[in-house]
């Protein structure tokens, strides 16, 4: 396996699938999952974001997105071309296969 190809968060884990990171609904206010590098003291933690919108109180999907520093760091080790196809391809899966979108509909969730 060729270790410049692969995506890693600048703190040093390596994210080689979608199932790596981790996922976190904290900001509910704002309605957004965050996307979480799985060590827990990396310097920049929070990597990108999922944002929904509820509509009739069902959570559909609005945006996703890495955030610069990390995207950046991947683009100068892999070129931007592989980053951009592989983060794309990891955005992809956390939205349509791990986010579990029922649990973040409003009659789901927590009323407090």
């Amino acid at each position: 396996m060729e270790l410049a190809k692969r995506i890693q968060c600048p703190c040093g884990t390596y994210l080689d699938k979608p199932e790596d990171y981790q996922l976190l609904f904290l900001k509910k206010e704002l309605n957004e999952v965050d996307i979480l590098c799985p060590n827990k003291s990396c310097f920049l933690r929070e990597l990108g974001y999922v944002r929904f919108r509820l509509t009739s109180g069902i959570a559909e999907f609005d945006e996703a997105s890495f955030y610069p520093p990390y995207v950046t760091w991947n683009a100068a080790q892999n070129g931007s071309k592989q980053t951009e196809s592989v983060l794309k391809d990891h955005l992809r899966e956390i939205v349509t296969r791990l986010i579990d979108w029922q649990r973040l509909d409003a009659k789901n969730g927590s009323s407090g």
